[in-house]
C-alpha cells in the first residue's frame, strides 16, 4: 500500500506564541493552502491584492483574457472568491487576529504575516541587540542555546 505524504493537522495560534511555534505554524498552513489549485496563485511572494471595498469589489483583480488558455480562464470575481476562501481559512487558524483585517483588510500574505508578527513582537529591529545586554546562559543551557532566544 503506498503512503501519501501529509502535513500535520492545522493548528491555531494561541495567545502565546513564540517566533518557532509562529513559522511552524505559518509553514504548515502555506503547504496546506498550497494543496488546492485555486489558493496556489495567491500564495506567491509577490502577489498583492487591494482593499475589498464597496467601490472596489473585485479588488484590482479582471477577468483574464485570451492570453490564458480557456479551461484556466477566471473572471475577476471568481479570483476574489477563491481569495476570498483562502483568507478565510487563515482567518480560522488566526483567532488573535480580526477576521476582517484578514479578510477586507489584507493585500497580500506578507501584510497578514507581518500583522501577526507585530502582534507577538516580533518585529526585527536594532532594539533586540539591545537585549544581548540581559542575555545570561541558563544553567542546563549550551553557549549555542543562548543565541537562539
Amino acid at each position: 500500500m503506498a503512503h501519501s505524504v501529509r502535513a500535520p493537522k492545522q493548528w491555531s495560534l494561541t495567545k502565546h506564541e513564540t517566533i518557532t511555534s509562529f513559522e511552524a505554524w505559518r509553514q504548515n498552513l502555506q503547504y496546506i493552502l498550497s494543496l488546492d489549485e485555486n489558493f496556489v496563485p495567491y500564495l506567491d511572494d509577490g502577489c498583492k491584492w487591494d482593499k475589498k471595498t464597496k467601490t472596489n469589489p473585485l479588488r484590482g483583480f479582471a477577468d483574464d483574457g485570451q492570453g490564458v488558455p480557456a479551461g484556466k480562464r477566471r473572471s475577476g470575481q471568481q479570483k476574489v472568491t477563491h481569495l476570498e476562501l483562502m483568507l478565510g481559512q487563515i482567518a480560522n487558524y488566526c483567532p488573535i487576529i480580526s477576521r476582517n483585517t484578514i479578510i477586507k483588510n489584507s493585500m497580500s500574505l506578507s501584510s497578514i504575516w507581518q500583522a501577526i508578527r507585530l502582534h507577538y513582537g516580533f518585529q526585527s529591529s536594532g532594539a533586540h541587540f539591545l537585549d544581548f545586554n540581559d542575555t545570561k546562559l541558563e544553567t542546563d543551557e549550551r553557549p549555542e542555546d543562548s543565541h537562539q532566544r
